[in-house]
């Protein structure tokens, strides 16, 4: 959860943390209203995770453009862009439904922005079923480093498909 434009925007991390414990909700929208200091969790396993989790992504971007499929990359703007925060992302979806639009197989680092809530799917590939786009549509591909799903992994990708329609 965080403000952007000054009003809050959710991700499915907080869907699934409000499904776990409604009281860490609030808790941090308290936070997030300055009304409390968020804790800051340092722990090294979670960083070693995600390391293992980028690379993990990285080896599935390679095999598919090993494949011959077309991918194209949404840059995030980073930190040092002085647009405001929402702006950048508003750029980052109109980015992605370019891409959509345009039909290419692989859509990298998708982004889904509508001011409330915000969804980054790792990848939306193109499949040959009609829809608003022409003859393709697409379906979110998300990658994770777990031998069998999860139930919030399940909710992140089911949000990343209802902003995809």
């Amino acid at each position: 959860m965080q403000l952007i434009d000054g009003r809050p925007v959710y991700a499915a991390t907080d869907l699934v943390g409000f499904l776990a414990c409604s009281h860490r909700f609030g808790l941090e929208r308290a936070a997030l209203a300055g009304k409390l200091k968020k804790p800051i969790r340092d722990d090294p396993q979670i960083e070693t995770v995600a390391k293992r989790g980028h690379a993990h992504e990285q080896r599935y971007l390679a095999d598919l453009k090993a494949q011959g499929r077309s991918v194209v990359e949404i840059p995030s703007a980073s930190d040092d862009d002085p647009r405001p925060k929402g702006e950048r992302l508003r750029a980052q979806a109109a980015a992605t439904v370019e891409a959509m639009r345009a039909g290419n197989d692989v859509i990298y680092q998708a982004t889904f922005f509508d001011g409330t809530w915000l969804g980054l799917a790792d990848f939306l590939l193109r499949v040959e079923t009609p829809s608003d786009l022409g003859a393709w549509s697409y379906e979110v591909a998300d990658t994770k480093l777990a031998r069998s799903a999860k139930a919030s992994a399940i909710l992140q990708v089911c949000s990343y498909v209802e902003q995809l329609a």
